[in-house]
């Protein structure tokens, strides 16, 4: 078992040392652009962090209280945290992270990284899958793409679909708010601005691609980010008369042509649902889990149900 040097401490965010933090997040073996601060601050205004060896090991918590009850829940857009070092990573060391959550935090749904395993809390965890891609050689690529991506990326040719990068992060806004998917679309179209805001400030700008008809109509876009030799496709959307003309496909093979030789992986961000994991799998990339981690403190009675109502999407 790797030996810690210091005593695993619970910090609120204002204790955190967002320099140290950044540092060791961007060096971390397994770092994903999730786990910065300014990401985190996005998507969980309030979190706080597990942190070990002067920030050798990190492990941020997703921090949320509701009902006057304190609780840790895996935020929107915010695919996979969990323990993050420049050093091994045991399974016993993920166990002592996950055992020294504080009690105060009677909830808890938190999502693991790929590097993460666990032996004592197999049973209190559900694997969870992503798609992922090498983005090495693009023949190669192609041949492995099914036929029917490969005929969707003739169609959209053959409906006068061009993909292009760089489009302006408000015109995807734009697109995304009138035809994406969002829970809490108020809120939520919000927090993406903030995210597009957030890249650009950090020097992480994201590559947003488009969809143009012949008429110049914007009818599809996508936003990927870029960290750790991957690409992170965050957000697609395309305007519903257009989806089957094959432009979620030509945007994502405008991508992929675009990473090819750059020692890059595209990471789809996964889905449970068989449909979109199937428009992953399609473009060749191989399934990958992670861990999906849940505690439940909760007393029975209509606290639970308040919560469980307040708790959109998630198992409590």
């Amino acid at each position: 078992m790797t030996e810690l040097n210091s005593k695993i401490q619970f910090l609120s965010r204002q204790d955190i040392d967002d320099a140290k933090w950044n540092r060791g997040i961007a060096e971390a073996f397994n770092g994903n652009i999730y786990a910065y601060s300014w990401y985190l601050d996005v998507v969980s205004p309030n979190w706080g962090a597990l942190v070990a060896d002067d920030y050798n090991y990190l492990f941020p918590l997703p921090i949320k209280k509701k009902f006057g009850v304190s609780y840790i829940i895996q935020p929107f857009f915010c695919q996979q945290l969990g323990l993050f070092s420049q050093r091994q990573i045991t399974p016993e060391l993920v166990d002592l992270f996950l055992d020294s959550i504080p009690d105060k935090f009677k909830y808890v749904y938190l999502n693991l990284n790929i590097h993460n395993k666990t032996q004592k809390h197999s049973t209190s965890t559900e694997k969870k899958v992503t798609y992922m891609l090498d983005l090495i050689d693009y023949g190669r690529i192609y041949q492995e793409y099914n036929q029917n991506t490969r005929r969707n990326i003739l169609r959209a040719h053959a409906n006068g679909i061009k993909p292009i990068v760089g489009l302006p992060s408000d015109a995807f806004v734009k697109l995304y708010k009138s035809h994406g998917y969002m829970i809490n679309p108020s809120k939520d179209i919000g927090v993406i601005s903030k995210l597009i805001n957030a890249m650009v400030d950090n020097n992480a700008a994201p590559t947003i691609i488009g969809a143009l008809t012949d008429s110049s109509n914007l009818v599809g876009s996508m936003l990927f980010a870029k960290s750790h030799n991957k690409l992170y496709y965050l957000f697609g959307v395309a305007e519903p008369m257009s989806r089957s003309k094959g432009v979620m496909f030509t945007m994502i093979d405008k991508m992929i042509k675009l990473g090819v030789g750059n020692d890059l992986v595209l990471d789809f961000e996964g889905s449970n649902l068989p449909t979109i994991a199937r428009f992953f799998a399609s473009f060749g990339s191989k399934p990958c889990n992670y861990l999906c981690y849940k505690r439940n403190l909760l007393p029975a009675g209509e606290l639970l149900i308040r919560l469980k109502q307040e708790i959109k999407g998630f198992k409590l």
